[in-house]
């Protein structure tokens, strides 16, 4: 996942409560509406582009189920519009337009669903305005023992074969909370995983989400959007009685005045030389302007202090390596020969004798001589030019800005 996806996510979220927020004032909420607020976090196999088709097939049937219209030979755009005119709120239009839902809910529930919301309705309506209202870990946890009493969800055709509630519920009431902190807990394959390194698999649904909320806080997780960007890498991020995390999510850098943290111990002379705050001003807003630029990938940075690197871009290219990314905050040759040391310490650090990728972020294209010489050691270049990502190398290309 990526940071794109987990802010769709938060997207995905801020829709669904200012329709949910429309409902609630009622003095009736049907199942059929609860049922379009819960698809508004649906997708399927195709949910990027403008003819992505989640946005026909489940898009658009969700908002017409939360409004009690037919939208089905209406565009988006005109659904948008509509909605917005009726909430007398155009800004609406643009949370609607803008790609949401995250989760591609089992086929053979998504029609069986419904009638079970329809047998529950008298006890999910108070569940779905609490998910709403929700301020406190407790409440949260009040939630999570409700769904605990619940039937589970019938398959189509295959009533004895039923969904457990929280997989339908909880990518719900992820869309519903005010914080974004009820974490989704379903059959995917990244969630079960995560349950098995927390040792809760087996354990039942209040153990389970115990252990994930506990997550919060560490290495930059600050929400369950968060959780879900960070899946695969989140042995390194967590520090155990075992061992202690080595990674972090990249944090947004500080550029203000005043003193700025240097990175580690082997930087502190070099900076200090050159002007430390001025450097390390110019190093947190290239690093920053990265993080603006890559939002389609997962970006790591350094937490040991064996290990501090910059930037860890994941699954850069389509055979999904990873890329190790040193920024400088000169052009210079003594900068740069310092960045191909720490690239090839750090990787060997991270991932042994992998064969490495790596990269310097530099503010400026660099004298022709340290181009030469950062070909000939196979590292990367990438440099801005107005905001605007650079790459020397083909290789790299995927990642520069493109007009």
């Amino acid at each position: 996942m990526s940071d794109d996806w987990a802010e769709r996510q938060r997207h995905t979220n801020r829709l669904t409560r200012r329709l949910a927020g429309h409902l609630f004032m009622g003095t009736e909420v049907t199942s059929r509406q609860l049922y379009g607020l819960s698809k508004l976090a649906w997708i399927t196999n195709s949910y990027e582009g403008q003819a992505a088709a989640y946005i026909r097939s489940t898009k658009i049937p969700a908002l017409g189920d939360v409004f009690g219209k037919d939208f089905s030979s209406a565009s988006l755009e005109h659904v948008a519009k509509e909605i917005a005119e009726e909430l007398d709120d155009d800004s609406l239009i643009e949370l609607i337009c803008v790609h949401s839902g995250f989760t591609n809910f089992y086929k053979a529930y998504r029609n069986s669903v419904f009638s079970w919301i329809e047998d529950n309705h008298s006890v999910l309506l108070p569940l779905y305005k609490s998910a709403f209202n929700s301020q406190s870990e407790q409440e949260r946890l009040n939630l999570i023992n409700a769904i605990t009493k619940l039937p589970g969800i019938p398959k189509a055709n295959h009533p004895d074969q039923q969904m457990r509630p929280e997989y339908f519920l909880t990518p719900a009431f992820f869309i519903l909370d005010p914080d974004i902190r009820f974490p989704l807990i379903n059959g995917n394959e990244w969630v079960q995983n995560l349950l098995s390194a927390l040792e809760v698999a087996d354990s039942d649904l209040p153990s389970q989400y115990k252990a994930l909320v506990r997550l919060y806080g560490e290495g930059g997780i600050r929400d369950a959007a968060d959780l879900d960007q960070v899946r695969r890498d989140l042995p390194d991020i967590l520090t155990t009685s075992k061992r202690k995390a080595t990674i972090k999510l990249l944090e947004k850098k500080n550029t203000a005045d005043g003193e700025l943290p240097l990175k580690d111990e082997a930087d502190v002379e070099a900076i200090r030389k050159a002007g430390s705050i001025t450097h390390r001003r110019i190093h947190n807003q290239l690093t920053n302007n990265l993080k603006k630029s890559l939002t389609k990938y997962t970006l790591l940075e350094g937490k040991s202090q064996s290990c501090m690197f910059d930037v860890l871009v994941k699954r850069y290219n389509n055979t999904g390596n990873d890329l190790l990314i040193e920024v400088k905050s000169s052009a210079e040759s003594p900068h740069v020969r310092m960045a191909v040391g720490q690239l090839f310490d750090y990787w060997f650090a991270l991932k042994g004798e992998e064969e490495p990728h790596l990269a310097v972020l530099l503010p400026e294209r660099p004298a022709d001589e340290v181009v030469s010489f950062l070909q000939w050691m196979d590292v990367g270049l990438m440099w801005f030019v107005n905001h605007r990502l650079c790459a020397e190398d083909d290789w790299l290309d995927h990642l520069a800005y493109k007009s």
